[in-house]
Formats: C-alpha cells, structure tokens, sequence
C-alpha cells in the first residue's frame, strides 16, 4: 500500500509551536512574496537550504520575525495574501490566496503572523528523517506532503493501526498535526488525504466506490485544461470517467497517465529521491518603471541563485531570465555558455538575458533567474579558464562569510552603485 501524508494547515501549525497564544483561535500566515530581499538598507535573515527536495520545495528562505505593521503595512495600506489560514479562521470564509485585507473584513479579530520560511523548512527536513526511519520508502513531494510506501512492510490488517500510531507519535513529538491517506495507487491515496482531514486516516480498498461520486476537480493533476475538455463531454464526477475511457487514451501519454491515476492502476513508484533539473529564483513586485533599480534587483537574484547552485555543487549550461509586465505581458530570453560557473558570470549573463528581453519602458511586476542543462565533465569554455576558476574560487570564499554573516554581508560594488545612483542613469 502507498500511503500520503499532509500536514494540516503546516504554516500556521509551525507559528503555534512558537506562540501558543495562537492556538484555538483564528490565525494566518500572510505573505507577500518577499519585500526584504531588495531591501539595499539592512541584512535580512536570508538562506539557501537544499537538505529537501520536491516538487514543489524551494531553495531560498527567509524568516520575516517581523510585526504585523511592519510587514504587511506600507505607505497606510495593509498588504499582502494569506498563504495558510488555521481551520477556525476557515470558519469565516478566509481560504489562501485571498488578500490579508479582505480576510480582515471577513474576520476582524484574525491574527496574522509573518512567515518564518527557515523555521517551515528545518521542521519539513526534520519529519523527513523521522519518516525515512520510520517508512521503507519516503518521497516529499512538497514542503508539507509526503508520499510512502509500506506495501511488505505493513500488512494490510495492521495498516490502520499503524497509521494512528505514526500520526500520533508526529503530533507527539513534532507538534504538527497530520492527516493520512493510504490506497494501492499513489494518488487515489492523496486524494483520499483530502477527505481525512483535518487530523484523519482514510484508506481506500475500493476505488471504484471511493470515487463515483467525487467531482473531477478535485483529483489531483486534472487542471483547467482537462477540467473544460471534461466539462464539454459532460462528465461531472471522477466515477463517469470509465465511460470515456477511449478519449483519455486518444489524448495520447498525458491522457492515459490521467486515467490510470484516476482508477488506481497507475502504478507508479515512490521515488525516493531524483536528480535536479533546474534551479530558479523569482519575485513578483510592485511595479517598477527605473531600469536601473530593475537592474539592481536582478543582480540581487542572482545573489542568491548563485549561492543555491554553489551549495549544490552544480555547474549549469542553460541560463534564462523572465520577465512579466505590469500589462500582464510576458518575454523571456535564453544563453547557453560552458564558462565555469561563478556568481560573476550569472550576473554578466542575467543582465545581457534583461537587455536582450526587456522592452525598456513598461513597468515590471516580476523577475525571475533560472539555470538548468547541469553536467558534471569538466569540460569548459578553455577561452575563459584562468579567469573563471579566480572567479569560481571568488565564490567558494564568499559562500564562508555568507553563511557566518547572512547573505548581505558581501555585496559587488555594482550592486550597490546601482542603489546609489539617480533614477534612470546608467553605470557603464
């Protein structure tokens, strides 16, 4: 049996271990989307962790441990969305996504807190050795899910007492309450997840029965794609599927991967662990007209990507940068280079990528880095050796008294005279 484990509201769980006055009451994490890191006045508690990995698990956090006016105020207005809300605030209509302004109207006595991202990920690694001691097979599929395998492990006579016990020695000693769900299929279990919680255990032996009435939207992996060709067939629920079987395998492998998910005969593995592809970073603004402060932002970025990627061990071939507008209009631009990686070369590399995509005047909502297309031959640019290494070796000394004294504590000269510099001059 493949079992999937959620932790229930994680974010607002982790913030009650460190205030208990916020258990039992409505509260919230709010977010919004990281207003310290271009901060050029003062050092934040910023990292590069890396010991998760996941679908859906970043590389870069930062604990907020700021007020509530200082971090969702600015200029008199309350900013910022609610990322996890606890089940009582649920009770008035406050779901993630929605404004921390308008969860406040629906709720005026919400307590919101400010994310703590180190202290999210160091509880998520610590459950992840807990569960690897624990499961034969443990894959975390995101910062607050993993899947498990326990088939030859547990019988199927003893699964559900099993479960109750893991569930509560996770409360017991972590403080984190967890819902399970648990079927032959992967993903019939973590759809099962969702019809345990909050703090439940479902398992599923009948799939047919389990899912004839569940609406499709909520199968995991049936997007708004999907969800419109089904609606247009007139199938309603997950159960009527059967009888269009043949036009799930005619959408060729995306469709009958679908369908085998659906009906629990997909079959698909715990993976425990898998190499890296990509590696990004990215932050949505507000929007920003002065190329010279985009500048300086991209050079922030890249900052702290090249940290991630030296931390890693990674030597990437592919770099891309994009770019979204306040018009809601997208560009991206693309570089392949074989020069060994340094902080240097990303920035160099981050700014011609701006240069290249960037229409010059409308005002820009989000910027994002990504590097990817990694090897591990030392096969590179022969052109750029001699410098390249100095400057490879410039960033392994940075990555010591970065993580003594926080990201911010070295800076490039560049960086800072575009913070210095009049609004729309250029540093040749």
């Amino acid at each position: 049996m493949k079992i999937h484990l959620d932790l229930d509201a994680f974010f607002i769980a982790a913030e009650r271990i460190k205030d208990p006055s916020l258990q039992d009451v409505p509260a919230a994490v709010g977010g919004r989307g990281d207003p310290f890191i271009f901060d050029s006045k003062s050092a934040h508690k910023i990292d590069t962790v890396h010991d998760n990995n996941g679908a859906f698990v970043p590389s870069i956090f930062y604990n907020a441990d700021a007020n509530f006016r200082d971090y969702f105020v600015e200029g008199g207005k309350i900013r910022g969305i609610i990322i996890t809300a606890s089940y009582e605030a649920r009770k008035y209509g406050i779901k993630t996504g929605m404004t921390v302004r308008e969860a406040l109207e629906l709720c005026p006595h919400l307590r919101v807190v400010a994310p703590n991202h180190l202290f999210y990920h160091q509880l998520s690694h610590r459950l992840h050795l807990f569960l690897k001691r624990r499961i034969p097979a443990v894959e975390q599929f995101s910062i607050d899910e993993f899947f498990g395998d326990v088939s030859g492990w547990v019988e199927r006579e003893e699964l559900e007492d099993f479960l109750r016990s893991l569930q509560k020695e996770i409360e017991e000693r972590f403080g984190l309450p967890i819902s399970i769900g648990a079927a032959k299929s992967k993903w019939t279990a973590k759809l099962a997840t969702s019809f345990a919680k909050p703090q439940g255990i479902k398992i599923v032996d009948d799939v047919e029965s389990f899912i004839r009435d569940i609406p499709i939207e909520e199968f995991p992996g049936i997007g708004r794609g999907y969800l419109r060709r089904l609606r247009t067939l007139g199938i309603t629920t997950l159960g009527e599927t059967r009888q269009i079987r043949h036009i799930f395998y005619s959408w060729k492998k995306p469709g009958i991967t679908l369908y085998r998910r659906i009906w629990g005969i997909d079959d698909e593995p715990i993976v425990q662990a898998s190499p890296r592809k990509s590696i990004g970073i990215s932050r949505t603004i507000d929007p920003v007209s002065d190329r010279g402060e985009l500048r300086r932002r991209i050079l922030i970025l890249a900052r702290h990507l090249s940290s991630s990627i030296a931390k890693l061990r990674l030597q990437p071939t592919y770099y891309t940068l994009g770019v979204r507008y306040e018009n809601g209009l997208k560009t991206k631009a693309h570089l392949r280079s074989h020069r060994l990686f340094s902080e240097k070369l990303l920035q160099c590399i981050a700014l011609e990528l701006f240069s290249q995509c960037d229409d010059g005047y409308t005002p820009v909502m989000r910027l994002g880095i990504s590097c990817s297309g990694f090897y591990a031959s030392k096969l590179y640019d022969l052109w750029h050796i001699y410098e390249d290494k100095k400057l490879a070796r410039l960033l392994e000394c940075s990555q010591k008294v970065r993580t003594k004294f926080g990201m911010d504590s070295l800076r490039w000269g560049v960086e800072m005279l575009e913070a210095a510099k009049p609004p729309g001059e250029n540093i040749s």
